[in-house]
């Protein structure tokens, strides 16, 4: 029998055992479901859904913290849409957006509603492999909770993202996913598919709220926030970039610009085995993280892609032809999500570069941004002319930068195009 020390060291031990995943989970949801609301996005004049996403609160004054992309229609179209919260057995509140990060797919709203509990957010650290539990409402079905593991920042990415091994589902966008005493770690943004998902960190949702709380918050229009936070990033990016001296990739007799960042993920693909009168090494690069603007429009990315082709068997005219026509192909590459309302058109020019024995024909292009003036993108095709049996054709593209930066940038890329010492 046991004495009343050893029976309180018992109960002690009792207590500190871990419940069993299936009741932990229960009791994550059940203290958390509350804080956490989904925001329905309005066409104005019907009142009918156009977007859904979810939101959670951050304060005890109805202040909730979501993706920018599931608000962004309010901000690029205030006069054709409006929002509302929606939580379980309550009548839908009115919403309004108080603050973007564009950059880091952030907003803040307000809500008429005061709730009765809210996640106290702060800068945190987690360790590897820490279970995590996402909130949201996914297709519509409701409030809902997933669980997955913490698997730490995305390390080679050009934008902040932490890696949450669990199913983000389309409608959990603006969620928290927090640890099992509710602390947040980040606020779900997208998913990879196939259990991989993606948190933009809780720091930079704290910086938003802390911006509200303190009246630091920019009284310029959303979108004059949104055009000052890509123009401000284009400007570390580019410092960034151009501080970086261009690794070489050896194309036969020709030298191209190779892994400009750790930020970018390069491939190369030598062709099929089909037999053809030449052959075609393509090597690419791009990055996999943008900023989202719109429905129609993303921005803030950096790609290039390199063909060198050779041929012992065409002659020179139709090597010609067949440079001519790769040439022309890579116009499929160079494409750029937006809309006419976003963008104007490009405004091109052709000129022939003499870098030691390299001779080049490029065609340069700018298009300017109509919403967010003072960004652009830029499309910049290249190809040697010094042979006739071997050409490197090279595209570069750049979304969402100053026309500055962006031809700055295109100069130290051609540099790096040259003939092999």
């Amino acid at each position: 029998m046991l004495g009343l020390p050893s029976l309180v060291v018992a109960l002690l031990v009792a207590e500190a055992e871990p419940a069993p995943p299936g009741v932990l989970t229960e009791r994550v949801f059940e203290s958390y479901k509350g804080r956490v609301a989904q925001i329905r996005i309005l066409e104005a004049s019907s009142a009918t859904k156009s977007a859904i996403g979810s939101a959670f609160f951050v304060d005890a004054e109805g202040r909730l913290v979501t993706n920018y992309h599931v608000v962004s229609s309010m901000v690029q179209h205030p006069d054709r849409f409006t929002a509302e919260l929606v939580r379980e057995a309550r009548p839908a509140a009115r919403v309004k957006v108080l603050d973007i990060d564009v950059v880091h797919d952030l907003a803040l709203v307000q809500s008429s509603e005061r709730p009765d509990a809210f996640f106290a957010i702060a800068p945190v650290k987690v360790e590897q492999g820490t279970r995590l539990y996402s909130f949201g409402n996914p297709r519509d079905l409701g409030i809902s909770i997933v669980e997955g593991t913490y698997n730490g920042p995305i390390q080679e990415s050009l934008y902040e993202r932490l890696h949450f091994t669990g199913s983000i589902n389309r409608g959990m966008s603006g969620g928290p996913t927090v640890t099992a005493d509710g602390t947040v770690v980040g606020v779900n943004v997208a998913t990879g598919g196939d259990q991989v998902g993606f948190l933009v960190p809780v720091e930079h949702a704290v910086a938003l709220l802390d911006r509200a709380v303190s009246g630091e918050t920019n009284t310029a229009t959303l979108l004059v926030r949104a055009k000052d936070q890509l123009l401000e990033n284009q400007e570390t990016l580019t410092a960034d970039l151009l501080a970086t001296p261009l690794p070489a990739v050896d194309l036969g007799a020709r030298q191209a610009p190779g892994r400009w960042s750790s930020a970018l993920k390069c491939w190369g693909d030598a062709g099929s085995e089909e037999k053809k009168p030449y052959q075609l090494t393509d090597y690419y690069c791009f990055s996999e993280e943008e900023v989202y603007v719109s429905e129609a429009q993303r921005t803030g990315f950096v790609k290039y892609r390199h063909q060198h082709v050779t041929s012992a068997e065409l002659g020179p005219f139709r090597f010609a032809s067949l440079v001519q026509s790769l040439f022309a192909e890579s116009v499929e590459y160079d494409e750029v999500e937006a809309s006419q309302e976003d963008v104007g058109e490009y405004q091109c020019r052709t000129r022939f570069i003499e870098h030691g024995p390299t001779r080049l024909r490029a065609v340069l292009c700018l298009r300017a941004y109509k919403k967010l003036p003072g960004l652009y993108d830029l499309v910049l095709r290249a190809g040697s002319v010094t042979s006739a049996d071997e050409a490197l054709l090279t595209t570069l593209v750049l979304s969402g930068f100053s026309s500055e930066n962006a031809l700055a940038l295109a100069r130290h890329y051609l540099e790096a195009v040259k003939w092999k010492d």
